[in-house]
């Protein structure tokens, strides 16, 4: 079996090989594998910084974006209740303006009534008085048509 045997030429230039080989990648590979892997956690930790950076600042804006709702929220309610208020008088002053033209269309609409009650029983009396004079006349016989009988008349129905 001769797989199994050592042979100490080829096991030194074996060392020699490997410690040459680790040596030119201690001197060449590795740094630049270990500068890249720094970099690397470098980047990663700054990224890091910059994503807690920002979730502080997302939480400040949150507590901002809620302050500032709840204040719009109340000038809301303030304005809505200036609003009703406001609503509440205009409807009190358009309701008393209402009324009071309503009563002074209601006493325009009296006193016309009373005047055209008074024009229409002024026109009844004369027609009465008129119609006295007619009635007189016949009854009598004669024409009672003077200014004088109509007066008379006139007194007559007005004390009736």
């Amino acid at each position: 079996m001769e797989l199994f045997k050592i042979e100490p030429g080829l096991f030194i230039w074996t060392w020699i090989s490997f410690g040459l080989l680790l040596l030119i990648l201690s001197k060449f590979v590795f740094p630049a594998l270990l500068g890249g892997v720094k970099e690397r956690e470098r980047k990663i930790a700054e990224s890091m910084d910059k994503a807690e950076e920002i979730e502080r600042r997302l939480a400040k804006i949150e507590s901002e974006r809620e302050t500032l709702v709840a204040e719009a929220r109340k000038k809301a309610d303030e304005i809505l209740r200036g609003v009703r208020s406001e609503a509440g008088e205009l409807k009190d002053k358009l309701s008393a303006k209402a009324a009071d033209e309503a009563e002074r269309i209601l006493e325009d609409a009296r006193r016309k009534i009373d005047t055209e009650r008074e024009t229409m029983i002024n026109a009844l009396r004369d027609d009465l008085a008129d119609f006295v004079c007619e009635a007189s006349g016949r009854l009598i016989g004669s024409s009672v048509s003077g200014d004088k009988e109509r007066e008379m008349a006139r007194k007559l129905v007005d004390e009736l």
